[in-house]
């Protein structure tokens, strides 16, 4: 991931970068996965222990251009009243590119959604996730992103 995606667009001015960004802002947006149920993370062992593994979200080749990710939605946690915490990492590589926290609450209503804002991630590239939760022991959530594209 170079966080740079956008150079192959031919942009030179910032004009140029105005109009993309204002095309971006005001352009579809997409969830992953579409149409289907969430990507089930499970917990690492222990308070606050991130997962050992990475659990891929988006595969590689899904995201055919360049993107960025706006939203978690947190579709399900099988743990009420207790905070979790989630990581994303883009590439191969296991490059971070943000976390975020929320709280499975046992309120009518869910778990609202997460703004969460990434670089750009390069056309193609995977995304993955470790999941951490304050009282451990290999919790789950189902999560998907809602991501645009350039």
């Amino acid at each position: 991931m170079t966080g740079r995606g956008l150079s192959g667009r031919g942009i030179q001015t910032l004009l140029d970068n105005n109009e993309i960004e204002l095309d971006h802002i005001h352009s579809e947006q997409y969830v992953y996965p579409t149409l289907a149920d969430g990507i089930v993370c499970t917990s690492g062992a222990g308070d606050w222990g991130l997962t050992a593994g990475y659990t891929q979200i988006v595969p590689a080749t899904t995201i055919r251009d360049i993107f960025d990710i706006h939203e978690i939605l947190i579709e399900d946690a099988n743990t009420k009243d207790k905070t979790y915490q989630l990581n994303l990492y883009a590439t191969t590589n296991y490059t971070f590119i943000g976390s975020v926290r929320f709280n499975s609450g046992s309120t009518k209503g869910g778990i609202p959604s997460q703004v969460f804002m990434t670089p750009l991630i390069d056309a193609d590239e995977p995304i993955f996730a470790k999941l951490a939760i304050e009282d451990g022991g290999s919790k789950t959530a189902k999560i998907s992103v809602r991501y645009h594209t350039y």
